[in-house]
C-alpha cells in the first residue's frame, strides 16, 4: 500500500540516485505491484494530503533518468498512478489494473486523470474513471500500456535485463530522448533542438558510432573479392 513515508521514499530515490545511476527499475512485494493507497494512514490523518494528492510522483514524471516499472498482480489506483509515471512497463499475465475512484466516492486529482487518459485513451480512461473497467495483462498490452509481458517467475530478471542494456547505451541520448518524451506529453518544458544539437558533440557517442559504422564499411569494401565460375564453364 501507498503511505506517505513510502512515495516520499520513492520520490527521494529518484530525485537523488547513487551516483553514476543510470535506469531506475520499480517492483513490488509480491503478489501484487501496488493495490493502492493506504486507506488506514489516510484515516490518521488527511486523507486530501495523501490520497490522490496532485503532486504525487511528478519527481518520477520529471526525472532524467528512464524509469522501468515491473507490473504483477494488482496495480490500483494510486499504484496505477505510480505504474503510469514510468516510462517503460513490463508484465506478468496475471495483471489487474484499475481505479476505482467512483466506488470509492473520490473525485481524482487531475494529474492522475491527465496520466491515464494519456496512456489509455480517452475511451478507456472514461471506462475506468466511471465503469469501473479493469483491464487484465492480455488489454494492457493491446492498449499498449505495456510494452511486453512475461511469466511472473521471469519479471523481475527481464525488467534488469532491460535495464542492463539501456545503462549501456549512451547517457546523454537516454536522458535526452526521455526528456524530450516528457515536453512533446506536456509534462515539462525544454529546448528539444538544443538536446538534438548536443547529441552531436565531436567527442559524443553519435559521432562514434558513426566513425565505427563508416570504419566497418571500408573494411568490408576493401575485402579481397573472389570470382567463382560456374560448374562446367
Amino acid at each position: 500500500m501507498l503511505g506517505r513515508s513510502t512515495i516520499s521514499a520513492i520520490e527521494e530515490f529518484v530525485a537523488n540516485p547513487p551516483a553514476s545511476t543510470r535506469v531506475i527499475v520499480i517492483t513490488g512485494e509480491p503478489p501484487d505491484f501496488c493495490a493502492g493507497y493506504d486507506f488506514v494512514e489516510a484515516s490518521n490523518s488527511e486523507p486530501l494530503d495523501l490520497v490522490a494528492h496532485e503532486s504525487n510522483f511528478a519527481v518520477l514524471r520529471e526525472s532524467r533518468i528512464p524509469i522501468i516499472a515491473a507490473l504483477q498482480g494488482n496495480v490500483i489506483g494510486g499504484g496505477l498512478e505510480l505504474a503510469l509515471s514510468a516510462d517503460i512497463r513490463i508484465a506478468s499475465p496475471e495483471v489487474r489494473l484499475a481505479v476505482p475512484a467512483s466506488k470509492l466516492g473520490l473525485v481524482y486529482s487531475e494529474a492522475g486523470i491527465r496520466l491515464v487518459v494519456d496512456a489509455m485513451g480517452q475511451s478507456l480512461a472514461r471506462a475506468m474513471f466511471l465503469a469501473g473497467l479493469v483491464l487484465d495483462g492480455e488489454a494492457a498490452l493491446s492498449a499498449g500500456v505495456v510494452s511486453e509481458m512475461v511469466g511472473r517467475e521471469q519479471l523481475r530478471e527481464r525488467a534488469l535485463a532491460t535495464a542492463t542494456e539501456m545503462a549501456s547505451w549512451s547517457e546523454a541520448a537516454s536522458s535526452g530522448n526521455r526528456q524530450i518524451l516528457d515536453h512533446v506529453a506536456g509534462r515539462v518544458v525544454v529546448d528539444a533542438n538544443e538536446l538534438h544539437v548536443q547529441s552531436f558533440a565531436r567527442d559524443g557517442q553519435l559521432r562514434r558510432t558513426i566513425h565505427d559504422f563508416v570504419t566497418r564499411r571500408a573494411t568490408i569494401s576493401k575485402a579481397p573479392h573472389v570470382e567463382r565460375t560456374p560448374p562446367g564453364e
